[in-house]
């Protein structure tokens, strides 16, 4: 008789068929912390690092690391190093998400300008803090905007005006599945308007639209060193790592090895482009009823 399954099983173990270990990159804080502050940690996976800098120098060699995917910035006007780093981000350490923390209750504008013009991807407000769900909602926000802004400027310019808001909302919506209906109601139209649109544009439907952002953001993760292909199906939502293969050789007819081989992000904007423009050799047949 087969022993029953435990249930002590660590919460930081991301089961698949496999039964692949989640393995997290270090969360890094800059600001007055010298340890992992309690309201981060109930936000995090369990077994998430966190690594915590208060002088600018220990900052900026934290950003230098490859594993370092995600830091969080304390805008309290007595950490003068914060805002001067977060500036240099997108030149110096452009393959790092920033998220800046600030309190609603004191606010400075001209500083919130200043972070805005800098390029943060999300807020997270210290009043928020006690709720992890907030916590984490902002990281993910921050992570799915910063992996649209990389492949953005490679894939606007061929993408057709009347889908480019679907586009965005792929990119920005990344790291699940999303279904035409979902995507529909989140603009504002109908499924079938949205369908018309991608039809008029000459691009693929709606779905496969959704499917190629999905890639898209697929292609950032693989692009970083040491990412397993299991644990990019499984920040992206996929159900396997198995699924993840057969969708992308669907889509690209490459396999994860072959797109790295070709230049993962490169190659992948270089399809989407491709998918985007072939369809339009081919005449929109709408169906009445």
């Amino acid at each position: 008789m087969r022993p029953p399954a435990s249930t002590n099983t660590p919460r930081h173990i991301f089961i698949t068929p496999r039964h692949v270990k989640r393995i997290y990159s270090p969360i890094l804080l800059v600001g007055r912390e010298t340890e992992a502050p309690g309201w981060l940690v109930a936000g995090l996976p369990a077994g998430a690092p966190v690594l915590c800098a208060t002088q600018e120098a220990a900052a900026r060699r934290a950003l230098r690391r490859p594993d370092v995917h995600v830091a969080i910035f304390d805008l309290h006007e007595d950490v003068a190093c914060s805002v001067a780093i977060l500036e240099d981000v997108p030149t110096k350490f452009p393959s790092v998400a920033t998220v800046g923390m600030a309190s609603r209750l004191r606010v400075n504008p001209e500083e919130l300008l200043r972070v805005a013009r800098a390029g943060v991807h999300a807020i997270l407000f210290e009043e928020d803090r006690r709720f992890p769900l907030l916590v984490r909602s902002a990281l993910t926000a921050a992570v799915t905007r910063h992996r649209g802004d990389r492949v953005w400027g490679a894939i606007a310019p061929d993408t057709p005006a009347r889908v480019r808001p679907l586009v965005a909302y792929g990119l920005k919506n990344s790291h699940q599945h999303l279904s035409v209906d979902v995507a529909a109601r989140a603009l504002g139209l109908h499924r079938k308007t949205l369908a018309e649109r991608c039809a008029v544009a000459g691009t693929p439907p709606p779905q496969q639209v959704l499917g190629w952002c999905r890639l898209l953001a697929a292609a950032i993760l693989l692009e970083e060193d040491g990412r397993a292909v299991d644990h990019v199906a499984a920040e992206l939502g996929f159900a396997s790592g198995a699924a993840f293969r057969n969708m992308l050789k669907r889509y690209t007819g490459l396999n994860p090895g072959e797109l790295r081989a070709r230049g993962t992000v490169t190659e992948l904007a270089r399809q989407f482009r491709t998918a985007m423009t072939t369809s339009n050799e081919q005449p929109a047949i709408f169906r009445v009823g």
